[in-house]
């Protein structure tokens, strides 16, 4: 039996905390331990918390000024008492077997795909029926993130870059690839990802930060990676350095531009 820690760090997400924790709750396979790590919130996460009973330990940690979602993860992660830690963004829910089915896995991160993404009321919006190709085409193409998938080996977690506000969930794959580390992943629909207006990744700075973690990896960027970023490019009207990474992918591997990258592709460059 592996001991597994799920870490939240939320901050004002009390609209949906209760959810994400009653996830936890409702696993078939139980953790030792929630940890909660209330980053500066201002919307009183502990008069919320305060008589919750819950069949496993139980803390709430506090930052006392907003330090970023990377810095809470960690610090769950150097606080938790277990050798496995599962993450859970606070506006997101486990679905009940998610726990059961990571600690199958061997490796120094195991990563559930995301296939559901639901709405403000949990009702489902869609289910991805995305094929994926290999892991190095997955992560050197930014197809992983969403820490909600991820349990990591505690001994072996190389830690989320705290540098960084957005794009920490791709970067930290691509150290973990880089440094040779065993990353599982499993296909089995086991993580429910919430869709609001407050969801970082459509906001302009998701780009930047997408340009950051690249500068910090390009010594390994390859046909996927710049298809990956000409994507995204487009889709936050950078027309120029969308066309630039394209033709990057394509001198590289003009096959790696498969029929559906492709389509993302066309149907965004009349908007920019």
């Amino acid at each position: 039996m592996k001991c597994i820690s799920v870490v939240i760090p939320s901050y004002n997400a009390s609209k949906f905390l209760l959810k994400a924790i009653n996830s936890v709750k409702n696993q078939t396979y139980l953790p030792k331990e929630l940890i909660v790590i209330d980053d500066g919130s201002t919307d009183n996460i502990k008069e919320l918390l305060k008589d919750i009973k819950l069949p496993f330990d139980f803390r709430l940690l506090t930052n006392e000024k907003n330090k970023g979602r990377s810095y809470s993860r960690n610090l769950g992660a150097k606080e938790s008492a277990c050798d496995f830690v599962a993450f859970l963004d606070a506006d997101d829910i486990y679905f009940p077997h998610h726990l059961e089915e990571l600690s199958k896995e061997k490796g120094d991160l195991v990563y559930s795909i995301p296939r559901t993404f639901i709405d403000e009321e949990d009702k489902i919006i869609r289910v991805s029926k995305k094929a994926y190709p290999d892991l190095k085409s997955m992560i050197l193409g930014g197809m992983v993130g969403y820490p909600s998938g991820i349990m990591v080996k505690k001994e072996r977690f190389l830690a989320f870059n705290e540098s960084l506000h957005q794009r920490e969930d791709w970067e930290l794959f691509l150290r973990y690839y880089k440094n040779n580390l065993d990353i599982k992943i499993i296909d089995k629909n086991t993580v429910g990802i919430r869709e609001h207006g407050k969801r970082t990744s459509r906001s302009k700075e998701y780009f930047d930060y997408t340009m950051k973690v690249y500068k910090m990896h390009k010594d390994i960027a390859d046909a996927n990676m710049y298809l990956s970023i000409s994507e995204t490019a487009f889709r936050f009207k950078e027309k120029s350095l969308g066309f630039e990474f394209l033709i990057k992918a394509l001198k590289q591997n003009p096959k790696a531009l498969d029929i559906r990258r492709l389509w993302n592709i066309i149907k965004r460059i009349p908007k920019v």
